[in-house]
């Protein structure tokens, strides 16, 4: 992983720039003087010790005893990142129970019923949300795995809750979805692809017109909880159009469009059962 990279991931477990600088310097350097760490850091000299000291009191780097100048050594890593992430979950852990106080506490703004959210990073934040929700079940219907792919702590904690987790696909190949099996139980329709799925689609659903507009079906899926709400998600064929995805929290439409989904299925179904008939 190049430098930069290391530098950036550091900070999103929450090091400053000079800290995270700082500590890769004396992870490459080992056992070296502030002096030489401001010089392979590029961390200004004036400010070396003080980010130093700052990451003794995280609990990162030590103090040599006895050195003379003052020499410093970095914790190892593989004991310092797990100590950063559980402070960062704890801090999460404090942050979110105060901001669920607030927010339970505000009775002045209505709940949304029905908006859209953009990109990847919104999507799944929405997508865990709604799985971690359900009570009594959460239905799906995709392509592909990777749609599942961020959601699957939030599937394991409601299998834990003994949350009954419904997946349908079609013409699966089972070698991408065993990671998902032991969450879930899969219904895969085989004899279909998402070309063929599509033009059955067509026969419940007389406007396809997502599909017309450059929205790919094997990235698009849909997540039902408790049959009261619901994300669905549309990925593109186009590197310039983001995914997104349409949230609703309204239960009759949450039952329709399940009933749609089913509707979907039944008819792939008698569609493939007609073909084999004649075949």
């Amino acid at each position: 992983m190049p430098g930069d990279e290391i530098i950036s991931e550091l900070r999103s477990l929450g090091l400053h720039l000079n800290e995270a600088k700082a500590y890769k310097a004396l992870v490459t350097l080992g056992q070296s003087t502030a002096r030489a760490v401001a010089d392979h850091s590029g961390v200004p000299r004036s400010k070396v010790y003080d980010v130093l000291y700052s990451l003794e009191d995280r609990g990162l780097v030590r103090r040599v005893l006895g050195s003379d100048p003052t020499e410093f050594k970095s914790y190892p890593p593989k004991d310092a990142i797990p100590y950063l992430i559980e402070k960062l979950q704890q801090s999460g852990s404090v942050v979110m129970k105060a901001l669920e106080t607030i927010e339970q506490e505000r009775n002045t703004e209505s709940r949304e019923l029905v908006y859209t959210v953009e990109g990847q990073d919104q999507i799944k934040m929405e997508m865990r949300g709604i799985i971690g929700e359900a009570q009594k079940e959460v239905f799906i219907a995709t392509l592909n795995p990777a749609v599942l792919s961020a959601a699957r702590p939030a599937l394991a904690e409601a299998k834990r809750r003994n949350v009954n987790i419904q997946l349908f696909t079609a013409g699966a190949n089972m070698e991408e979805w065993k990671e998902f099996t032991h969450y879930l139980e899969m219904t895969n329709v085989e004899g279909i692809g998402p070309t063929g799925l599509i033009e059955q689609m067509s026969t419940v659903i007389e406007d396809v017109a997502i599909v017309d507009a450059g929205w790919n079906p094997t990235q698009m899926g849909i997540v039902i909880a408790d049959n009261s709400e619901s994300i669905g998600m549309f990925g593109t064929h186009s590197a310039q159009m983001k995914p997104w995805a349409l949230v609703v929290r309204v239960p009759l439409i949450a039952i329709l469009q399940r009933q749609v989904i089913t509707a979907v299925l039944s008819q792939v179904q008698r569609f493939i059962a007609a073909m084999e008939a004649t075949s």
